[in-house]
């Protein structure tokens, strides 16, 4: 079976979806501490703290703040529940 070439990134707050993209690598605040994902990613739940988010597309990275929640990880997706989310552009 051949590893995913992307992720699904999807990032909710109780209000909205925040985030629904392609992407490459995602960096996620996690409880226990920062912890990156690649496509191909074992199977993960974790809860999250207070912190920044980043994800890569190509050579550019886009920053989200976010608080508190859970973090599903899967081989070819990262679904963020979030109490709190907002965009650095926002």
């Amino acid at each position: 079976m051949a590893l995913p070439t992307h992720i699904d990134l999807r990032i909710v707050t109780p209000d909205k979806l925040i985030v629904r993209e392609q992407v490459d690598e995602v960096e996620v605040p996690g409880a226990e501490g920062y912890f990156g994902v690649l496509p191909g990613h074992t199977p993960l739940l974790a809860a999250l703290t207070v912190g920044e988010l980043w994800y890569r597309k190509g050579a550019e990275k886009t920053y989200v703040a976010i608080a508190f929640g859970f973090a599903e990880v899967l081989p070819e997706s990262v679904t963020i529940l979030a109490q709190l989310a907002e965009r650095a552009e926002d």
